[in-house]
Protein backbone atom coordinates (compact mmCIF):
# COMPACT_ATOMS: atom_id res chain seq x y z
CA UNK A 1 0.00 0.00 0.00
CA UNK A 2 0.49 3.30 -0.77
CA UNK A 3 -0.23 6.94 0.22
CA UNK A 4 -1.46 8.57 -2.73
CA UNK A 5 -0.79 11.78 -1.75
CA UNK A 6 1.77 13.49 0.70
CA UNK A 7 5.10 11.90 1.80
CA UNK A 8 3.64 9.09 -0.69
CA UNK A 9 4.79 6.25 2.21
CA UNK A 10 4.46 2.53 0.96
CA UNK A 11 4.03 -0.58 3.44
CA UNK A 12 3.91 -3.99 3.42
CA UNK A 13 1.13 -5.05 5.78
CA UNK A 14 1.02 -8.13 7.29
CA UNK A 15 -2.04 -9.47 8.09
CA UNK A 16 -3.96 -13.27 8.40
CA UNK A 17 -5.76 -13.52 5.27
CA UNK A 18 -8.96 -14.03 7.23
CA UNK A 19 -8.38 -10.44 7.86
CA UNK A 20 -9.88 -7.42 6.06
CA UNK A 21 -8.73 -4.67 6.84
CA UNK A 22 -9.81 -1.37 8.00
CA UNK A 23 -8.69 0.86 5.73
CA UNK A 24 -10.20 4.58 7.07
CA UNK A 25 -9.12 3.23 10.67
CA UNK A 26 -5.64 2.49 9.41
CA UNK A 27 -4.89 5.54 8.07
CA UNK A 28 -6.29 7.53 10.93
CA UNK A 29 -3.99 5.49 13.27
CA UNK A 30 -0.81 6.02 11.15
CA UNK A 31 -1.86 9.72 9.96
CA UNK A 32 -1.63 8.96 6.67
CA UNK A 33 -3.15 10.26 3.44
CA UNK A 34 -5.53 8.45 1.01
CA UNK A 35 -4.21 4.91 0.70
CA UNK A 36 -4.30 3.32 -2.44
CA UNK A 37 -3.16 -0.34 -3.62
CA UNK A 38 1.08 0.00 -5.08
CA UNK A 39 1.68 -0.10 -8.40
CA UNK A 40 2.51 -2.91 -10.50
CA UNK A 41 5.86 -1.20 -11.72
CA UNK A 42 6.54 -0.08 -8.04
CA UNK A 43 6.26 -3.55 -6.41
CA UNK A 44 8.58 -5.26 -8.94
CA UNK A 45 11.30 -2.19 -8.66
CA UNK A 46 10.94 -2.25 -4.57
CA UNK A 47 10.31 -6.39 -4.56
CA UNK A 48 11.06 -7.99 -7.10
CA UNK A 49 7.91 -8.84 -7.89
CA UNK A 50 4.20 -8.64 -8.91
CA UNK A 51 0.75 -8.44 -7.78
CA UNK A 52 -0.40 -11.88 -5.81
CA UNK A 53 3.26 -12.94 -5.11
CA UNK A 54 3.92 -10.51 -2.62
CA UNK A 55 5.56 -11.99 0.99
CA UNK A 56 7.11 -11.75 4.22
CA UNK A 57 10.07 -13.31 2.03
CA UNK A 58 9.57 -10.42 -0.63
CA UNK A 59 11.33 -7.66 1.97
CA UNK A 60 14.35 -9.54 1.34
CA UNK A 61 14.82 -7.66 -2.08
CA UNK A 62 13.59 -4.15 -0.54
CA UNK A 63 17.36 -3.23 0.03
CA UNK A 64 16.55 0.57 0.53
CA UNK A 65 14.29 -0.29 3.06
CA UNK A 66 11.19 1.86 0.88
CA UNK A 67 8.56 -0.31 2.40
CA UNK A 68 7.41 0.44 6.06
CA UNK A 69 6.55 -3.43 7.47
CA UNK A 70 3.57 -3.79 9.76
CA UNK A 71 3.02 -6.86 11.18
CA UNK A 72 -0.75 -7.31 12.92
CA UNK A 73 -0.25 -7.86 16.67
CA UNK A 74 -2.63 -10.96 16.42
CA UNK A 75 -0.60 -13.20 14.35
CA UNK A 76 1.90 -13.35 17.46
CA UNK A 77 -0.65 -15.74 19.14
CA UNK A 78 -1.08 -18.03 15.89
CA UNK A 79 1.16 -21.71 15.66
CA UNK A 80 1.60 -21.39 12.49
CA UNK A 81 1.85 -18.53 9.69
CA UNK A 82 1.80 -19.46 6.10
CA UNK A 83 4.14 -17.13 3.30
CA UNK A 84 4.57 -17.66 -0.37
CA UNK A 85 8.09 -18.28 -1.06
CA UNK A 86 8.61 -15.47 -3.40
CA UNK A 87 5.85 -17.93 -5.97
CA UNK A 88 2.42 -18.04 -4.67
CA UNK A 89 2.15 -21.79 -5.65
CA UNK A 90 3.37 -23.34 -3.00
CA UNK A 91 3.34 -22.27 1.01
CA UNK A 92 6.40 -22.16 3.53
CA UNK A 93 4.76 -22.36 7.33
CA UNK A 94 6.73 -20.74 10.11
CA UNK A 95 5.80 -19.92 13.58
CA UNK A 96 5.89 -16.42 14.43
CA UNK A 97 9.20 -16.29 16.10
CA UNK A 98 10.74 -17.51 12.88
CA UNK A 99 9.09 -15.32 10.56
CA UNK A 100 10.10 -12.32 12.88
CA UNK A 101 14.03 -14.13 13.03
CA UNK A 102 13.84 -13.85 9.40
CA UNK A 103 12.69 -10.08 8.97
CA UNK A 104 15.75 -9.73 11.87
CA UNK A 105 18.07 -11.53 9.21
CA UNK A 106 17.47 -9.46 6.44
CA UNK A 107 18.03 -6.70 8.63
CA UNK A 108 14.74 -4.91 7.21
CA UNK A 109 12.88 -2.95 10.25
CA UNK A 110 9.17 -3.51 11.25
CA UNK A 111 6.75 -2.76 12.92
CA UNK A 112 4.55 -4.58 15.19
CA UNK A 113 0.87 -3.48 16.01
CA UNK A 114 -2.41 -3.37 15.82
CA UNK A 115 -4.21 -3.20 12.58
CA UNK A 116 -7.43 -2.43 12.79
CA UNK A 117 -10.43 -5.12 11.75
CA UNK A 118 -12.95 -4.06 9.27
CA UNK A 119 -16.40 -3.95 11.36
CA UNK A 120 -19.82 -4.92 9.88
CA UNK A 121 -23.06 -3.14 10.66
CA UNK A 122 -26.01 -4.80 9.34
CA UNK A 123 -28.53 -2.13 8.37
CA UNK A 124 -32.04 -4.00 7.87
CA UNK A 125 -33.27 -2.37 4.18
CA UNK A 126 -36.72 -0.77 4.22
CA UNK A 127 -39.45 -2.11 2.67
CA UNK A 128 -40.71 -0.15 -0.97
CA UNK A 129 -44.33 0.56 -0.83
Amino acid sequence: MQERKGEKRKFLVIVSDEKQVDLVRLKELYDLKKLEFLKQEDMEQILKTTPGNVSLFSLQNDQEHALEVLIDEDLLQEEQLAFHPLYNGMSLFLNPQEALKFIEAIDHPYQITRIPKKEYVYQKQKKSA
